[in-house]
């Protein structure tokens, strides 16, 4: 027998409510009336991604097989080691993400990518400090992915990569695992300082932690911006889950930047209601650090240091919040 087909008033409610949900989630898009397969048509159309799914793109690719299409395109069997044409493929794809008017990616495809970019973590750090001018000779329309003595390397302009993360970031557990491939990255920089640091040589790679944390902290509260009390909190609960380390944290001896980077996940996520200590990340990682290495402290003016960082990492979530509220990239 086959099922009776709903009212029209069944269906109206049917809309309203997928409505309510969509802004109660906190989305950039409306999905009544529209294509539920909009987003991923909008990536499998373009002819960027077409030239780079080459052979196994067909117009009727299903999301998730795109996902893993552009998976295979864009990483490789050893995390963090990409080819050129890798590289060039993960560029296509920010750029075509980042051209969409709403940068929204559909949900089938959005783990994948997350996971891909995530593996691109020297890059994206790179790019998100804003200060890198290798980087920033890379980053333009007409630019390519470059290789150096160090690898790999591939970059986009920074607006259009806070696009991309912050469509990719919908998810809890997206959000946490490109933070936490950032937060790797700023904590190898603070490991890397050497023995008796001057101040320039502690504040250079504070910066570079700093900024990009600051951009992350700008994507979580766009994120819950239209989320109601309970829809935030489970987001934040999520995250933290997400985030809390999974081994035990190494000896600074052994693993210095492991050390730093799960050290402070640790305090964060075994606290309750501590969302809000992400947002002293950097200052975080300096503190460890100095008791790490058994720093003087008061020599080194720890405290001004630790103040700078969060004054970096403040003016970045402003400057990336004002962006996402005025509707660009």
């Amino acid at each position: 027998m086959a099922p009776a087909r709903p009212s029209r008033r069944t269906a109206a409610v049917t809309v309203a409510l997928t409505m309510a949900a969509a802004v109660g989630a906190g989305l950039w898009w409306s999905t009544a009336g529209e294509d539920p397969d909009r987003d991923c048509a909008g990536l499998r159309t373009d002819n960027g991604i077409r030239s780079v799914l080459g052979a196994s793109w067909r117009s009727d690719l299903p999301c998730g097989e795109l996902a893993d299409a552009l998976r295979r395109a864009t990483t490789g069997s050893t995390s963090g080691s990409h080819t050129l044409e890798q590289a060039r493929a993960m560029r296509t794809v920010l750029v075509a993400v980042a051209s969409r008017t709403d940068h929204h990616v559909h949900p089938e495809v959005r783990r994948t990518l997350a996971q891909a970019l995530a593996d691109y973590a020297t890059d994206t750090h790179a790019v998100l400090t804003g200060i890198n001018n290798v980087y920033t000779a890379h980053d333009g329309p007409g630019a390519d992915a470059w290789q150096d003595e160090n690898g790999v390397h591939v970059a986009v302009q920074k607006n259009q990569l806070t696009a991309v993360l912050r469509g990719l970031s919908e998810d809890p557990a997206d959000y946490a695992t490109l933070r936490a491939a950032d937060l790797q990255q700023g904590a190898l920089g603070i490991a890397a300082i050497g023995a008796n640091p001057s101040g320039p040589a502690i504040e250079d790679p504070l910066a570079r932690a700093a900024a990009p944390a600051g951009v992350f902290d700008a994507i979580a509260e766009d994120v819950q911006r239209d989320r109601d009390t309970k829809a935030r909190t489970s987001w934040q609960n999520a995250v933290l889950v997400d985030l809390a380390p999974a081994a035990a944290v190494p000896d600074f001896a052994t693993d210095p930047a492991g050390h730093l980077a799960k050290s402070w996940l640790q305090q964060v996520t075994a606290a309750p209601a501590s969302f809000a200590r992400l947002n002293d990340q950097a200052a975080d990682l300096l503190t460890l650090w100095a008791d790490a290495t058994h720093l003087d402290k008061e020599k080194t003016s720890l405290p001004a240091l630790q103040d700078r960082a969060r004054t970096t990492t403040d003016r970045e979530r402003t400057e990336t919040l004002t962006r996402f509220k005025q509707g660009g990239s």
